[in-house]
């Protein structure tokens, strides 16, 4: 973003400022000013989650929006004026809202621009920038990929936030090539702990609950897990999913692993009525 008046730096940072909160369950905004004498602003940038890219994946249930949203942040804006350029504030505001967002746990940071002559500038601040028109792929814990496109003339980039993302080379079920980003979705914390024991049963502690299954029962639930779906698969049955409670990815495999529809498994969702149907 360009200052293009004198006067437009001190009103994109009253602009951030007044409108840096989000809801919880939307991740974190924040917004950081450069000023220099007498309070004349010389460089802003502004963060937060990418929530038009997250709530444009229809098969993610609300929970599981929220939860990306607390992993992955995107830089909305970045500017600094033209008379104080060539002093790397606009790489100290990046490595500030970096390790700002690392500590709040958020492993991934995204930008965009029109301007591929701005590449080299982006690569030094530690992104690595894609070609025009490129998307980003990441991988999520259950299974999915979530991939965000890029219109042709739009460069997209990327920056860890946490040592354990890498990218992986793998490729669409079309035999595309594709860059897969892994370990930026994480369990949440205090999620359950599974062991699997030598005659084949699991069990799981968590939640002050411990909970054992045979060897058939865990065969079946790591079936369900290995299950391959496909997108339309599980955009069909999203809305019925959302009734029972259940992540529509998992709902998908659980249909299609045990050929019965969810009725037919759980009977009719909570308080519609009187349970019926196959369990």
């Amino acid at each position: 973003m360009e200052f293009t008046r004198p006067e437009a730096g001190a009103e994109m940072a009253h602009a951030v400022a007044f409108r840096h909160r989000l809801e919880p369950a939307c991740g974190v905004r924040a917004s950081w000013v450069v000023e220099r004498r007498r309070g004349e602003v010389v460089g802003v940038l502004t963060a937060e989650p990418p929530l038009g890219w997250i709530a444009s994946i229809e098969m993610l249930s609300p929970e599981h929006r929220s939860y990306v949203a607390h992993h992955i942040v995107e830089v909305e804006a970045l500017s600094i004026a033209p008379q104080v350029r060539g002093g790397r504030l606009g790489h100290r505001l990046i490595e500030t809202a970096a390790a700002h967002y690392a500590r709040l746990g958020y492993r991934l940071m995204l930008g965009t621009t029109t301007v591929p002559s701005l590449a080299p500038y982006y690569r030094q601040a530690g992104f690595t920038v894609l070609e025009p028109g490129e998307g980003i792929a990441v991988a999520d814990p259950l299974g999915m990929v979530l991939h965000r496109p890029a219109e042709r003339h739009v460069v997209q980039m990327w920056k860890a936030l946490h040592a354990e993302v890498t990218v992986m080379d793998t490729q669409m079920p079309s035999g595309t090539p594709l860059k897969l980003l892994t370990e930026v979705l994480v369990p949440p914390a205090g999620s359950p702990e599974v062991v699997q024991h030598d005659d084949g049963s699991v069990t799981i502690n968590g939640g002050g609950m411990r909970q054992t299954m045979d060897a058939r029962t865990a065969g079946i639930m790591e079936q369900m897990y290995r299950t391959p779906v496909t997108e339309e698969e599980v955009r069909e049955g999203t809305a019925e999913a959302l009734r029972y409670g259940l992540e529509p990815l998992m709902a998908a495999r659980l249909r299609k692993a045990s050929g019965y529809t969810l009725p037919e498994l759980m009977g009719p969702p909570r308080g519609t009525g009187t349970l019926a149907g196959r369990r």
